[in-house]
């Protein structure tokens, strides 16, 4: 059990496509925790394969998924619809914790304080650490960033919470390519046939109040193994490349060390256990006996934080500022 994790919490899915399968799975492996009362999937053969493999009850219409017992709704649709919809339950009196991205700006009188979004990035245990070492001040006052490790607004949101930066930054260049890649993983896993295609890069650089940023991005980084994950932190006293810091001490003395994420487990199966630096731990995972990856324990982490929005209205992670991430990306020069 989880410190603070009383009851049940059940929640709804609308929509049946890739994304939902996280939290579909996180409910059959933390059951005692986390209940799908239903999922809405209106394409058949989908929802059959939902119904297979995790065994929950699968509804054709948001109407029927009304019905059914739930705390809150999980907004898992297609892009272009879902901030509609969101808005749309949210105004019906219910509570929504609806997938990135939030395409639509807040208007008019609609209810978005019923609305909470599942923006996991920066509740990821490498980079809650990060984040420690940065408040911790070893390497100074942060004044660069190189970030390649997630495409867009969850980009912008993971910038924004490194650099505690949340105003306005200026777009000073932007530039796109279209590469040629072999192609050899996707959302299915690896694929049989690997042939060259074309990824997308994007570098972005942005002038923050006190830092600037590069964002460096292959739309084939989240699942190639030849595109992997770059972060680069630079501060006055010392930079973080990854999980590797180097500084200097107050003694002036030169310091290099990583932070080490520790996985545990034996014959039972292995799992994330807790990220540590120069002997102290700096992230403790959750949901242990559950083996989830680091992603699934974000997401698991957005649905715990929900749950207890709706008890005591500590936020999440709002509508308006997932937003701003969206519009900060692709247009900064516009205004709320």
């Amino acid at each position: 059990m989880i410190k603070g994790v009383l009851v049940l919490i059940n929640y709804v899915i609308i929509g049946g496509g890739w994304r939902s399968e996280f939290y579909l799975r996180i409910a059959q492996r933390v059951p005692e925790i986390f209940n799908v009362s239903a999922i809405c999937v209106r394409n058949d053969e989908r929802a059959g394969y939902i119904h297979q493999k995790f065994g929950v009850k699968v509804v054709k219409t948001v109407d029927e998924a009304l019905k059914q017992p739930f705390d809150f709704i999980v907004n898992c649709i297609n892009k272009d619809d879902i901030s509609d919809l969101s808005v749309e339950l949210a105004d019906m009196g219910h509570y929504v914790l609806a997938e990135t991205p939030v395409t639509k700006p807040p208007s008019g009188t609609h209810n978005y304080a019923n609305i909470q979004v599942a923006e996991q990035f920066h509740l990821k245990g490498s980079y809650q650490a990060i984040k420690k070492i940065i408040d911790s001040k070893i390497i100074g006052d942060v004044e660069h960033i190189n970030i390649s490790v997630a495409h867009d607004y969850h980009a912008m949101s993971l910038i924004r919470f490194l650099l505690d930066d949340y105003n306005k930054p200026k777009l000073l260049y932007e530039h796109k390519s279209k590469d040629d890649i072999l192609k050899t993983n996707g959302r299915e896993g690896i694929l049989e046939n690997k042939e060259i295609k074309k990824s997308c890069q994007t570098v972005k650089m942005y002038q923050f109040q006190n830092a600037t940023v590069i964002y460096d991005y292959n739309t084939e980084q989240y699942f190639s193994p030849i595109r992997k994950d770059r972060l680069l932190i630079r501060g006055t006293n010392g930079e973080i490349e990854n999980n590797h810091v180097r500084y200097y001490n107050s003694h002036k003395e030169f310091v290099s060390s990583d932070t080490n994420t520790v996985m545990s487990g034996l014959l039972d199966g292995l799992y994330y256990d807790k990220i540590t630096f120069e002997n102290k731990v700096l992230f403790d995972f959750p949901f242990k006996s559950a083996r989830l990856s680091e992603e699934e324990i974000a997401i698991a982490d957005c649905l715990l934080k929900m749950n207890n929005y709706i008890q005591t209205g500590n936020e999440l992670y709002n509508y308006e500022k997932a937003y701003e991430d969206y519009r900060l990306f692709n247009n900064p020069n516009t205004n709320l």
